[in-house]
């Protein structure tokens, strides 16, 4: 097996982990938004959003990778409450 082909199983092993964790993650969501909706509180709270972004941001050792989790990490917020509110929008 050559280099490139270890390393794209080892890519592909991550894949799948990541691609479970999103699972796992928004399963967790839609428990959030279920209380917020029980609760009447708004999806959006900028300054939770603020300090998780920030806080798991910092979490990237690499500083040359660094901002380029914090543009991923931004998209998966937005991709939650986008889920958040299709599921506020079903009930």
């Amino acid at each position: 097996m050559s280099r490139l082909d270890g390393d794209r199983k080892k890519i592909d092993t991550i894949d799948k982990q990541i691609a479970e964790l999103f699972e796992e993650r928004f399963n967790v969501v839609k428990d959030v938004i279920d209380y917020k909706i029980e609760n009447r509180l708004p999806i959006l709270n900028s300054g939770r959003e603020k300090e998780i972004t920030e806080k798991n941001t910092n979490r990237i050792q690499d500083e040359d990778i660094r901002e380029y989790f914090k543009v991923w990490y931004e998209e998966l917020l937005l991709l939650s409450k986008e889920y958040q509110k299709q599921i506020q929008d079903e009930k």
